[in-house]
């Protein structure tokens, strides 16, 4: 392979798909209805395709060796597709990718998603069929889910319980390079493509509320509920259709399986969630109002966790605090502190260790976003623990904490400091 044709270049999965192609030195012909406002990755060349005008597709075909293919919306769009599979061969593109959809194997030969597939499956072509799960970018897409979690802080969907294994588009890029490179993969065949977790309605709300801070409630829509609201919503019964089959899909835990396809193709496992929703900090489901408001809560608990610790009031400390929270003093990463009550008793020991009449945390830097707050701290303080001579030694360190916020408290907490400065203190000290 030399020249692919990307359909969907500006896509959520081609955007990605583009660039990866560049990368491995082959030319790249995006496909778009406006070539001349096409800004995508830079070496591509923009060309001009609308499934609506066939006189388009002989152009972008030309010179192309290969396809990356996203079948057109609307009904009756498999006939299209054989048209354009047969323009495929007369042109010497002789490599398909056709990027299908989670449990297409499962639907009706009469669905339209398995109709193209079956056009595919009966061409002379070299094809492959992905049949990628959930995008987890659908997350923070304003016509999927990004408003409902930012303005009402809730989770639709009809799963009946059953788990979706969201993928990360950029992962379903990925293996389709390697399979366009390559045509000796995976030749006639069908790949159901996953993220490495399969989570519930719940489980996803729950990630989302540790991720943003904010309650995030699922809830669970039947068939008929979904498809009632979306009539409400005046989408046309063929999409309507189209949905329901999408979420009987879900609720016969079709989306629920894990497969090693991604890992297997690109040599490394497939992004998990938290990654995607980490990396976009959920901007686009987290209004600037909220999203600020969180911020400052944040910067205030750890302000009050600094206080309550340099005054060595143990219950205002500890209240900032998770029950289930984690504390590392990152020097000794073997032993954790799990839970508050382990965290009061650990903290009392060591609090015991100086004279708290002149005790200080200043804090010198303070940086805070939705779901972590870094502190730096110079401490000064007289030792008057184990070691220390009669009216004990004066010592000052700095230390970095590392603080993860879940539901307004601290769930983990990451102590950076230099352990030596106290054996330091000690040695300076005349005997």
């Amino acid at each position: 392979m030399k020249t692919i044709l990307v359909l969907g270049a500006t896509g959520k999965t081609g955007r990605y798909l583009v660039p990866a192609l560049l990368d491995r030195g082959l030319d790249v012909r995006a496909a778009t209805r406006n070539p001349g406002a096409y800004v995508g990755a830079q070496g591509a060349l923009p060309v001009l395709f609308d499934w609506s005008d066939k006189g388009s597709w002989a152009g972008a075909l030309d010179g192309a060796d290969g396809v990356y293919l996203i079948k057109p919306e609307g009904g009756g769009v498999a006939v299209l597709v054989s048209e354009f599979l047969a323009l495929m061969t007369e042109a010497g593109a002789s490599r398909l990718v056709l990027h299908s959809e989670v449990a297409a194997d499962f639907r009706s030969e009469d669905d339209e998603e398995r109709r193209v597939e079956v056009v595919v499956e009966q061409s002379a072509l070299d094809w492959t069929i992905i049949r990628p799960n959930w995008f987890v970018q659908d997350l923070a897409d304003e016509h999927f889910f990004a408003s409902m979690i930012r303005d009402q802080g809730i989770m639709v969907m009809t799963t009946g319980g059953s788990a979706v294994s969201w993928i990360d588009t950029r992962d379903i890029a990925a293996t389709a390079v390697e399979l366009l490179l390559d045509a000796s993969l995976c030749r006639h065949e069908a790949l159901m493509l996953t993220g490495p977790e399969a989570l519930t309605l719940d489980g996803l709300a729950d990630r989302l509320k540790a991720l943003t801070g904010r309650q995030i409630v699922s809830i669970e829509e039947t068939l008929s509920e979904a498809e009632e609201r979306m009539r409400r919503d005046n989408l046309p019964e063929e999409y309507v259709a189209y949905l329901t089959r999408l979420n009987t899909s879900i609720i016969e835990g079709h989306t629920s399986k894990l497969t090693d396809h991604v890992e297997r193709l690109t040599g490394r496992r497939p992004r998990p969630v938290n990654d995607f929703l980490a990396e976009c900090s959920l901007r686009q489901i987290q209004d600037d109002v909220t999203s600020g408001h969180i911020i400052r809560s944040n910067e205030a608990l750890f302000r009050r966790q600094i206080e309550a610790w340099a005054g060595a009031d143990i219950d205002k400390l500890v209240a900032c605090y998770n029950d289930d929270m984690v504390y590392v003093d990152m020097p000794f990463l073997d032993h954790p502190v799990h839970g508050v009550d382990a965290f009061r008793a650990h903290m009392i020991d060591y609090n015991g260790q100086f004279d708290r009449s002149d005790f200080k945390a200043e804090i010198l830097t303070l940086v805070a976003n939705e779901t972590h707050v870094v502190g730096e701290l110079l401490c000064t303080a007289r030792y008057i623990g184990p070691g220390a001579p009669a009216g004990g030694v004066a010592v000052s360190w700095h230390a970095t904490l590392f603080d993860t916020i879940v539901d307004g408290k601290i769930s983990s907490e990451k102590a950076y400091f230099d352990p030596s400065t106290l054996e330091k203190a000690l040695a300076r000290e005349p005997s």
